[in-house]
């Protein structure tokens, strides 16, 4: 969500499906914001995914999409859910596979994110990681379980990927005339959703509107409330932010009744200017 509305991040996330995993979100459509559409890339993969299929996905989206967008930098949020041996997901993964797709898309930076198998994957994967960074050899590194033939994915599944993949090239190569489908003469496109914290055991409603501009991100206003009775309204300036898009957003942020709110916070992120009344 940090970069669903700025077109100048290029977000890409390969997971398992949302269909078969909490929280069940991250599907093709998810595309980004109404002035940010293919900036953000959600490819959702099947249970039983192996090295194969994250290695086709990477070959045949990831990079053709890097080409195009060229970024200025590459930052490889490295998460290891999607080894064969943690116990929440069904991925089939492997520390050589891990290690091949950073030599393949050769970062920048790596984040060593999250994975719940501490011992039997996140040694083997983050060597890996590593290793292909350095540009040194890391073809001995095995996980002492690893089996190819084991975790190898099934014809099926190979086929459901390459027809993810077709559809979401489709859709990439159709991403400049999305706007005026979705937008049509709208000024302002909204969208809802409820979230769950567990760890806390709150519901919020979330209300985020932008604001439809070809020259920038679109300032965005979110109004946020949550069970516990507590409500806060949000006005987010974007990095390129237009003068139509600030007029905008200094308006909003002006005129908001504060006595509906617990906290009114103003966030510029081009001048780097945070308020909070």
């Amino acid at each position: 969500d940090i970069y669903w509305n700025d077109p100048d991040v290029l977000c890409i996330s390969m997971h398992q499906d949302g269909r078969t995993l909490y929280p069940g979100t991250g599907f093709i459509d998810d595309f980004g914001g109404p002035n940010a559409l293919g900036a953000t890339i959600n490819i959702p993969l099947p249970p039983r995914t192996s090295d194969e299929g994250f290695l086709f996905v990477l070959d045949n989206a990831i990079l053709p999409m890097l080409d195009e967008f060229k970024p200025e930098i590459i930052i490889n949020s490295a998460g290891q859910d999607n080894h064969y041996s943690d116990p929440i997901t069904n991925m089939n993964f492997s520390a050589q596979g891990y290690a091949l797709l950073n030599e393949k898309l050769s970062p920048d930076i790596a984040v060593l994110e999250g994975g719940y198998s501490i011992e039997k994957a996140l040694p083997y994967v983050n060597v890996g990681i590593i290793l292909a960074m350095a540009g040194l050899d890391y073809s001995q590194v095995r996980e002492p379980d690893y089996d190819a033939q084991q975790i190898r994915q099934s014809p099926e599944v190979t086929r459901l990927i390459e027809n993810e993949v077709k559809n979401l090239m489709t859709l990439w190569k159709k991403k400049k005339n999305l706007k005026k489908q979705i937008t049509g003469s709208a000024a302002y496109i909204r969208r809802e959703k409820n979230i769950y914290y567990d760890t806390d055991d709150i519901t919020e409603r979330q209300i985020e509107t932008v604001r439809v501009c070809n020259d920038c991100g679109g300032v965005v206003m979110i109004e946020s409330a949550a069970d516990t009775g507590k409500k806060i309204y949000a006005v987010i300036l974007p990095n390129s932010c237009c003068p139509e898009c600030r007029e905008s957003g200094e308006a909003f942020f002006n005129r908001v009744n504060g006595s509906q709110y617990n906290h009114i916070y103003f966030q510029d992120r081009q001048k780097d200017v945070f308020i909070v009344k």
